[in-house]
């Protein structure tokens, strides 16, 4: 029997960095740039694609082939920081790569329309933690391990839930037990439970690739990065009482299409699950331009 896969990057910092304050729930800081490392130290994404196997076959190698025409290769690794620090941007790509900023945006342009081209055949999540609102597990858990709970319970819950999860690779050994990836395998294990609904997962066992051999893995990266910017650029909306209008991060808006839903469009609590969600928002698909 094939099973679909679930490609999982990460976004932020994994550890506590936001201290802790009511204060910054009651009266959060501005979103500008003076508390911009607030912002960005605050929040924490788990995300990824879902994808068939059928549509795996097909896309790695059409991955391959636009970083051979663009490139000259396929061993290049894509990765959104990467791309969007201009310092990176000619450390990684421009200078190795002996290519121009204009045949580098034409890449990222067409690497975006995968997400188009795949529509239905693969699906974005994501899941985000807000540190401000963690206090007693501070001392306990990570921000990592609580999303990587979320995230197996929600696959559990998913209707493909027989699925092989695949994590970028965190510490020095793909195999390795212990440090980042031993807590995350030991939840998949049950041996560390941070208020689960089940008693026993139906998915294989976690495991563990590098990204720079993945070009699933770096998609995945796409769906992190850009959820993470969402929330450090707009997370005051999401937050917000009226749930009607929700201002896109310019790189999350080419991707939205392809989160999953429910049969009413409803994206949050499906496809984009933030932890906590204090103002149970009910955000829902942007509609199709006409």
């Amino acid at each position: 029997m094939s099973r679909d896969f679930f490609f999982i990057d990460d976004s932020g910092s994994k550890n506590w960095d936001t201290p802790y304050s009511r204060d910054f729930i009651d009266d959060p800081p501005s979103r500008n740039d003076q508390n911009l490392k607030f912002w960005r130290d605050n929040y924490f994404v788990l995300a990824g694609i879902h994808i068939k196997s059928d549509a795996l076959a097909t896309l790695d190698p059409q991955v391959n082939a636009l970083k051979q025409r663009h490139f000259g290769t396929e061993c290049v690794e894509i990765k959104s920081d990467w791309l969007r620090n201009p310092t990176q941007r000619k450390k990684r790509y421009l200078v190795p790569f002996n290519i121009t900023e204009e045949r580098l945006t034409a890449f990222v342009d067409e690497w975006y329309l995968f997400f188009e081209e795949y529509r239905g055949r693969i699906q974005s999540h994501a899941f985000v933690l807000d540190k401000r609102y963690y206090r007693n597990k501070r001392n306990i858990h990570s921000p990592l391990h609580i999303l990587a709970q979320v995230l197996f319970d929600r696959v559990e819950k998913h209707p493909s839930k027989e699925t092989v999860i695949v994590f970028d690779q965190m510490d020095k050994e793909i195999s390795s037990e212990k440090n980042l990836q031993g807590g995350i395998l030991k939840i998949a294990d049950k041996a560390i439970n941070i208020n689960s609904y089940f008693k026993a997962y139906t998915h294989v066992r976690p495991r563990f690739e590098k990204s720079c051999n993945s070009n699933l893995l770096q998609m995945a990266d796409i769906v992190a990065y850009d959820v993470y910017r969402q929330f450090v650029d707009h997370g005051d909306k999401w937050d917000g009482k009226d749930g009607t209008t929700l201002p896109l991060y310019e790189y999350l808006k080419r991707i939205i299409g392809t989160f999953y839903c429910s049969t009413e469009g409803r994206l949050a609590g499906y496809g984009l699950v933030k932890i906590p969600d204090p103002s149970k928002t009910r955000w829902r698909m942007p509609e199709k331009k006409q």
